[in-house]
This record gives structure tokens, sequence and C-alpha cells, in this order.
């Protein structure tokens, strides 16, 4: 059985803290005067062209390296040690092999021009704790986020948030993203849903993507303010002009289903792609869905699915990814057929807590299909499904009783 519908929320949060951290590692490189975690000195985030490579300055640590080697908000990064940097998330990939005092090179580009500078990394609380305490409010956000993380600092929620605070008090649209999402998650209890709203508009009026992303989920669930589907589209299409996967993959769902526009499937095709390639597994999962209901093009839904399951670059999976792309490999479509595959997918899925997974593999115990057959294994797994909210599990055992 499968959904007929990607059934998802029609809005996700999504925060993307692209600080260009790493964990503490042993080695010392020349100069180097400690092995905490590293920075650049700058948050990122990804580009707003569509099919552009790179990540965006969106705020940075005047004392920090980027800043003394001469970039500025605003530069795009192309290029680490000669290395194409596609989007935020890879960025911070690329910078995980570093440590406090490795030299690296990078190329950025200015309008028209492309800056090359060599410049060293540091240690990011020494960086971020003397700049807040003058009162920068970026270096704020990310000392906050390393104590969130528990990077070269205290592990503290409660410490991280009142940075993130202090921040957004002081003029980082960054932090008061964050502090949006959060709130609206439900991290810290009974705060004013006004004070949310107010939060993710004045990130979203400073042009932060992730703050136009969170405001339009007020919009478009109707939370503290009256639903407005025309205005959460709007937003939607704000934060994914401005890189933000969550962005996108909301202005797919919008134009899939036809909610503050006519539905355009072209167009929710587009939004999915780009949520994809931005490290959206959803939208990689809801790409592949609409070509799989349109029967085009099954090498493309393949690899959408498999993205999906697998993990995006930034590390983000859909189990619903894994069950689809289990279904193909059950039925041979778009793929040989390997019934002992789809097991493995729909087992995945299942353990990420998909109920659609544990039913259908389920069904393979229970027939002995790619795996040894075993009732006892298959009522668990209805069991699982039914406790997830499969009906069909539910009726199957309702039948047995």
């Amino acid at each position: 059985m499968r959904p007929l519908l990607y059934n998802a929320p029609t809005v996700r949060m999504g925060i993307l803290l692209c600080l260009l951290l790493i964990p503490g590692c042993p080695r010392q490189e020349e100069g180097s005067t400690d092995a905490g975690p590293a920075t650049l000195g700058a948050v990122f985030q990804n580009p707003a062209a569509v099919r552009e490579d790179g990540a965006v300055i969106l705020e940075i640590e005047e004392s920090g390296p980027l800043a003394r080697a001469g970039f500025r908000p605003g530069d795009l990064l192309l290029s680490v040690n000669g290395k194409r940097v596609n989007g935020a998330c890879a960025l911070d990939r690329e910078m995980n092999l570093r440590i406090p005092g490795d030299k690296v090179e990078l190329a950025v580009r200015r309008g028209t021009e492309v800056l090359e500078e060599k410049v060293v990394v540091v240690n990011a609380p020494n960086l971020f704790q003397k700049a807040c305490d003058l009162g920068r409010a970026s270096s704020c956000f990310q000392l906050g986020a390393l104590h969130v993380l528990g990077r070269g600092v205290e592990e503290s929620l409660q410490k991280g948030m009142e940075l993130f605070a202090r921040a957004c008090q002081g003029g980082s649209a960054a932090a008061c993203a964050e502090l949006a999402g959060r709130y609206a998650d439900g991290v810290v209890l009974n705060v004013d849903e006004a004070h949310i709203l107010n939060l993710a508009k004045r990130a979203c009026d400073a042009d932060n993507a992730v703050g136009c992303t969170h405001l339009a989920f007020f919009y478009a669930t109707g939370r503290s303010v009256p639903e407005d589907d025309d205005r959460a589209l709007t937003l939607y299409e704000k934060a994914c002009d401005g890189g933000d996967a969550a962005g996108c993959y909301n202005v797919g769902l919008h134009y899939e289903k036809g909610r503050g526009t006519r539905s355009d499937l072209t167009r929710a095709l587009d939004s999915y792609t780009r949520a994809c390639n931005l490290g959206n597994a959803m939208g990689c999962t809801n790409f592949g869905y609409l070509l799989e209901q349109q029967r085009i093009r099954p090498d493309d839904i393949v690899l959408a699915y498999r993205t999906a399951c697998d993990g995006t670059i930034c590390g983000d999976m859909d189990p619903l990814g894994c069950f689809n792309l289990g279904v193909l490999y059950r039925d041979g479509y778009g793929v040989e057929q390997n019934k002992a595959e789809a097991a493995q997918l729909f087992q995945r899925s299942c353990d990420r807590g998909n109920a659609f997974g544990c039913a259908n593999l389920a069904d393979l115990y229970a027939a002995g299909d790619g795996v040894t057959q075993d009732d006892k294994e298959a009522n668990e797994l209805y069991q699982r499904a039914c406790e997830g909210g499969h009906e069909g599990a539910c009726a199957y055992l309702r039948g047995r009783e």
C-alpha cells in the first residue's frame, strides 16, 4: 500500500546553521595554537541564483579571517583550495577537514570580479567569545550555536538561547530567525506567539531567507494570524529565492496542491528540484513522486528517492524516500526487481518511523517474499505500522483477533 500523496505537513521548520565548525582533532599544523573547532569567522547561506554554486557571506566577524582578508557580506565564496563549493552545507563539510592554524586558499566573487586569498582558520570559541564580549551580534549568534552543539564549549541549550536573544537584539537577522524557529518548534515553552511572529518578521525584513520561511509558516497554518495562502506563498518564494531549501520545498507544495495559486506541476517540480539540490530530502521525495505519478523519467525517479533515502548534502534524509524506493525494487519499476533490496529499504524506512515501510515489510515477511517467512516478525511489524497510524495494518490485526 502506498500513500496517494506525500502525507507531510504544509510547512517544515528548518534552520541552516552554516558556521564552518569542526570537531577537535589531535593533530597540530604549523602555526596552530590549539585543536578546537575552526572557523573562517562568518555565517553563510546558499546563493539566490537557481543554478549558482558557492556560499554567500551573510554575516561576518570583523576580527575574523575573512574580514581581515578584505572579504565582506554579500561576497560569494566559490572554492576552497581549488575545490568548488556547492552550497553552504557542502562548505561546512569541506571545512570539517580543517583545524585552527590551517591555511586555505579561497576564491571569492564580488560582482564580476573574482578575488583569491590565502587565509588561516582560527579557533571558533576564542574568536566568537572575545567578539561577543565586545558586543558584536553575529559572533554572539555563532557562540550560541557552539553552546547548542557543544563544540569546544559547554553544551547548553539555555546558554545558546540566551546568546541568540542577545545577538538578535543586537541586529543579527540569523539569530532572530534561529530564535523564531526554535520557539515555534516548542524548544522553549510559553513564549508569546506575537513575539515569535515578530522575530520571524524581523529576520525576513532583513532578507534572511530562513526567517521568511518561518514567517510563511504562520500564514500557511493560520497560527496567531489569519490563514493566508497567498501571503504564505509569497514569503516562501522569497525564502526560496534567497536560497533556503525548506522555503523551496514549501513553494513546491503550494504549487502542487494549488494553495495560494492554481495548481502547476511544472512549477512544483522545479521547486522540489531546487529544494532537493539545496539539501532538503523531502523535496527529493516529492520530486520523484510527482514524476512517478506521470510515469516519466524513471531514472530520475530512482535517483530522487535514493538521494532522499541516503541523505542529501546537508545530511538530511527522508524515510518516505526509502519506502518509495523500496516499492520500485519490489515492483521492478525503473530498476531490476529485487525484493530482498526492497525489504532492506522498507526496514530503513520503518526504523525511522515510517508506518508504510513497516506495513510493507510485514507483507514480505508474511509471504516469505525476499526474506525468510516469519509470521512472528510480520505480526510485530504490523503492530508497529498500526501504532504509526497505518489503517490497513490495524485492520489486518483486528481480523486476526
